[in-house]
């Protein structure tokens, strides 16, 4: 069927599950973290195998995590069939295109397809948020996987070790800066906590012909921040949403999520979404800083100027609610510029 090394495992499954010898096998993805993602079509018929390099705690979580997403409902793939030995997965194929090669075209967001394709996806957020209780009873193993102090601090040690230390040649970061991560990742970790996806961004939300959605590289699920996933969404440096979306969009999920609005003045829940924002931006250029100088994958470095672009006007943003914070946050955007 194919020269892709498929387990002679999976390949029961694809033949039992009606493909021909004629099937045609192509490359439908990667990840940063060497996962391969082949897609294997037969007419109508299509499903997705994930290849890894060994079956680690990520491959585990992956199985395990899917199979109790699709028990509830939520909208992540079904898994078919599992290969622990060659580290292979088969699933269903959720589409080629994901939200982000749907509403960005020659580097810049498209407002149409944005503003009818970000309701849809935060519609199916809320609906996997409002799952935690229940979710959380069926699997307390995941509700125990807490995005505590420890793991919020190690994200901006992250961005301090990759990109200001690193990047920038900074080698003293001052004592405000450190008290400012710590304090962060304080506050943070005081938000109220959900079914988090830990990883919802833009290339990780799968747009279906029907315009339905589908999450997917969720490994990393875990119990944490209420705003950080929308947080995630909707200041994803791989899209840079226009300001006024996010606020549109950010409104939208206040508006149609009873926890947060009943929870919180319109106020109280920017505030603590931009928290979490500034969690995820520093998170996500110390990656970028990583995967381009230890990982040698030059694909990232495009992202690195609307990482700090997004980062530095989110602080922007922060700095008159904090303004305790003025002598850090005047660091960080100095660092940035």
């Amino acid at each position: 069927m194919t020269n892709i090394p498929v387990s002679s495992q999976i390949l029961r499954v694809i033949e039992s599950r009606g493909f021909s010898s004629s099937s045609t096998w192509t490359l439908a993805g990667s990840a940063g973290s060497g996962r391969k993602y082949y897609r294997v079509s037969d007419g109508e018929k299509t499903a997705i195998l994930q290849t890894n390099a060994s079956a680690n705690e990520d491959f585990e979580h992956f199985v395990s995590f899917g199979k109790s997403f699709s028990a509830f409902s939520l909208p992540t793939p079904e898994i078919y069939a599992v290969d622990e030995e060659s580290a292979q997965i088969l699933m269903q194929d959720m589409g080629e295109q994901t939200l982000l090669s749907q509403v960005v075209k020659d580097g810049a967001p498209i407002s149409g397809s944005a503003r009818v394709l970000y309701p849809v996806v935060i519609d199916a957020l809320i609906r996997w948020q409002v799952s935690s209780p229940k979710f959380f009873l069926s699997r307390p193993d995941i509700a125990a996987r807490r995005f505590d102090y420890a793991a919020l601090k190690w994200e901006t040690d992250y961005f301090k070790t990759n990109y200001l230390q690193k990047k920038k040649g900074i080698a003293e970061i001052p004592q405000v800066v450190e008290n400012f991560f710590a304090t962060l990742a304080c506050m943070v970790d005081t938000h109220p906590k959900v079914l988090m996806h830990r990883d919802f961004q833009s290339q990780n939300v799968m747009v279906r012909s029907s315009s339905e959605v589908g999450f997917v590289d969720f490994q990393g699920a875990r119990r944490g921040s209420l705003f950080y996933d929308i947080a995630s969404l909707l200041w994803d440096p791989y899209v840079s949403l226009p300001e006024e979306m996010v606020v549109d969009f950010f409104d939208e999920w206040f508006r149609d999520y009873p926890l947060v609005s009943e929870s919180f003045s319109r106020e109280e829940a920017w505030t603590l979404f931009l928290q979490a924002a500034l969690q995820r931006l520093m998170q996500a250029m110390g990656a970028f800083c990583f995967l381009l100088t230890e990982k040698k994958i030059e694909s990232f470095e495009q992202y690195i100027e609307p990482g700090k672009k997004r980062l530095l006007r989110v602080l922007e943003l922060y700095e008159p609610l904090s303004p305790s914070r003025h002598e850090a946050i005047t660091f960080l955007k100095n660092a940035l510029a």
